[in-house]
Order: C-alpha cells, then sequence, then structure tokens
C-alpha cells in the first residue's frame, strides 16, 4: 500500500451512534480512505451496513424505521427479549445468511463475554447474530448466545476499541466517540431516563427526601456509580491507546435507546467530521 492504513473506530452510544453516519458522509464525499472498520453497539451496525455496501445514505434509510417510537410502542417492547426479537426482524432482511466473508472491507465487530468476563472479537461467521451481540445493551437487551458465550455490548468493558484497529495493523485511526460525558452538573439521575430517553418528573427515582435532607436513591446512586466507573475505564482506555484523529459528535442529548430522529445526530456527525478535515486529509500521508 502506498499510504498509510486507515482504521475507522465507531464507539457504542445506542442512538448517539447514528452520528456515525454523517461521519461516513463526510469521509466519502472528501475520498478519504477507510481500510478497517472496529465498531461497538451501533458503530457495529453502521460499520457492518457501509461494509456491504450501502452508501451513508441508505443506511440512515435502513435505521429510518427506529425514528420516533412513540411512548406507547415503547411500552409494548419494555420486554428486554420483545426488544431483542424485533430488532432480529429489522435486520433479517440484509443480514440472514450472510458472512463476515461478505463484507467489501474487513469490519470487527466488539462484544463481552458476560460469563467470564472477556472482551471478545467477532470478525468471522454470521453477520446477524454479531451484529446483535455487539448491540445488546445490558438491561435493554438479553445477552446473545453465540459461539457458545452469552455475548453482551463491548461497551461493556470499551466502547471505543482504538487498541483494535492498532492490533490489526492499522497505521492511523479516526475514531468517533459518541460515549455520553459524565453529568456533572446533574449527577443523580434515574437509568430510565438515561437510557430511554423518557422525561420522568425531576427527583421522582433520583433523590428522596426535601430540602437539605435530600440525598439520592438507591437507585440512583447504583446508576451513578457504574456511570462514574465505566466513564473513567473509557478514559483510561482512550489514553491508553490514542487515535490520530478523534471525532466527538454533539449527540449528548440523546438517552442510549432514545430514537427520536435519524437526521440529528447525523448532522451532528457530520459537523464534527467537517470541524476536523485538515486533520482527517493530512492522514493519508506518511510523513503525518
Amino acid at each position: 500500500m502506498t499510504r498509510p492504513k486507515i482504521g475507522l473506530v465507531l464507539g457504542g452510544g445506542g442512538s448517539r451512534g447514528l452520528a456515525h453516519i454523517g461521519v461516513l458522509e463526510v469521509l466519502v464525499r472528501e475520498g478519504i480512505p477507510v481500510d478497517l472498520i472496529v465498531g461497538t453497539s451501533m458503530g457495529g451496525i453502521v460499520g457492518v451496513l457501509f461494509g456491504l455496501g450501502l452508501s451513508p445514505a441508505q443506511i440512515a434509510q435502513e435505521l429510518s424505521p427506529l425514528q420516533g417510537i412513540s411512548f406507547i410502542n415503547r411500552l409494548k417492547l419494555i420486554s428486554s427479549r420483545g426488544r431483542q426479537q424485533r430488532a432480529r426482524e429489522h435486520f433479517a432482511e440484509l443480514l440472514e445468511g450472510k458472512t463476515f466473508a461478505d463484507l467489501a472491507l474487513p469490519v470487527t465487530l466488539m462484544a463481552v463475554d458476560m460469563v467470564h468476563g472477556q472482551e471478545v472479537t467477532l470478525a468471522e461467521g454470521p453477520l446477524l447474530p454479531a451484529v446483535l451481540a455487539s448491540s445488546a445493551v445490558p438491561g435493554a437487551f438479553p445477552p446473545v448466545n453465540h459461539n457458545g458465550m452469552q455475548l453482551a455490548d463491548g461497551g461493556v468493558i470499551d466502547s471505543l476499541a482504538t487498541h483494535v484497529a492498532y492490533a490489526q495493523g492499522a497505521d492511523r485511526i479516526i475514531a468517533v466517540d459518541v460515549y455520553p460525558p459524565l453529568e456533572k452538573d446533574k449527577p443523580w439521575t434515574d437509568p430510565i431516563s438515561a437510557i430511554m430517553g423518557f422525561q420522568l418528573p425531576p427527583g421522582l427515582f433520583s433523590t428522596s427526601g426535601l430540602g437539605a435532607d435530600k440525598i439520592p436513591t438507591a437507585v440512583a446512586s447504583m446508576w451513578r456509580s457504574v456511570r462514574v466507573m465505566t466513564w473513567y475505564l473509557h478514559q483510561q482506555r482512550l489514553a491508553a491507546h490514542p487515535p490520530h484523529v478523534l471525532l466527538r459528535p454533539e449527540v449528548s442529548n440523546y438517552g442510549s435507546l432514545d430514537f427520536k430522529d435519524v437526521d440529528s445526530p447525523r448532522q451532528a456527525g457530520a459537523v464534527a467530521t467537517e470541524r476536523c478535515l485538515k486533520e482527517l486529509q493530512a492522514l493519508i500521508e506518511w510523513g503525518y
């Protein structure tokens, strides 16, 4: 190869990961090559669809049925198995019968073995169970039985697996981080609001007591501890394996499963990419 090998790492973040579509739109438009993709959760879904040859516009169209799910329909999908079945049915038409060998470029999906607590890379075999496993957010979806393991969303350990792209021989790495920043102004939130995007009355589940005696509820404290732990790990892993260009689309106002619309996060991804065009264009030069 007469230029550096470019790896694109698409991070997990649920609906925030729709920003990856906008990132790809700009990369394609500007002729910035991508030689391999490492994706987690929604990043894996977008990466696989791109690897199958879908244009960013076609990917947006494929994911548009997720847009604007009503409150009533969400209630119908409270069952984690019901949500997983809906996801399976949605992606089956495109992915059923296809394997990683059908992809136009190497794509690796990140998952976690929930029994043994190990990070798992999925880069061969059938696509459908791999995509479902990589995006099986604990609590929202049940683990997926695949290759003799109980697999869940790779973001449990690392939502932005830059280390895998380096291990696969990438000379230059573009990483798209859509992991939500740690909420410091409103630390005590309930997990339903954070994950599903429901607008619940302030303090309904996050705090108890009145005035100076107001304290976080047990649920809020447990959720906060998980957020602090995962945020710390996210920052540590990113510092240990920094990309050459880090894109952070502004999508913090979306809950993980809050699919208000496709276009807004998609546009946020495009804006973040356009801001870094000089750095991105320089990646294809060996002297960078």
